[in-house]
């Protein structure tokens, strides 16, 4: 058995022989596989995709502009991005997420870290197609480039 965060699971095998995720991301993009990388690309998209609902439960709604803002921006082939809040019109996001200094006294706003809190939640939701996805693709990998890992420069 392998752990995935502290999650147990069974069959995980390539993406070890692979040297994890973000090793498997810099393989293919060494050797220069596009349709992988959009492979990838497509499976962060997805994980993150699944964590929107719980961010939006968690937001502290006094206008709903901050919950109505939340999407999935961009994914990488080793991660999905969660942003919340637009420089115009919900700019208080990363303030009510982080906390802010109140001027003249020295001390912050409490913290509500929505998103950061969602994460866990989602997890057990997410972790097995994700894995499954992962898999595939270092699977696939191995059988298209006949190794698991590449070394040496980009292309």
């Amino acid at each position: 058995m392998a752990g995935f965060g502290g999650y147990k699971r069974r069959g995980v095998n390539p993406l070890i022989r692979v040297g994890g995720i973000g090793q498997m991301a810099t393989s293919i993009r060494k050797i220069g596989d596009k349709e992988l990388s959009e492979e990838m690309k497509a499976a962060s998209r997805a994980a993150a995709d699944k964590i929107v609902p719980f961010a939006k439960a968690m937001v502290p709604v006094q206008t709903g502009a901050l919950k109505r803002s939340i999407t999935t921006a961009r994914s990488t082939r080793r991660y999905g991005r969660i942003e919340a809040g637009t420089p115009t019109r919900v700019k208080y996001a990363r303030a009510v997420h982080r906390g802010r200094p109140i001027p003249g006294t020295g001390k912050y706003t409490k913290a509500t870290k929505f998103l950061s809190k969602a994460i866990p939640k989602a997890f057990p939701h997410i972790i097995d197609e994700y894995i499954k996805a992962m898999n595939t693709i270092a699977k696939r990998f191995e059988r298209r480039h006949g190794v698991s890992r590449v070394y040496g420069r980009y292309k």
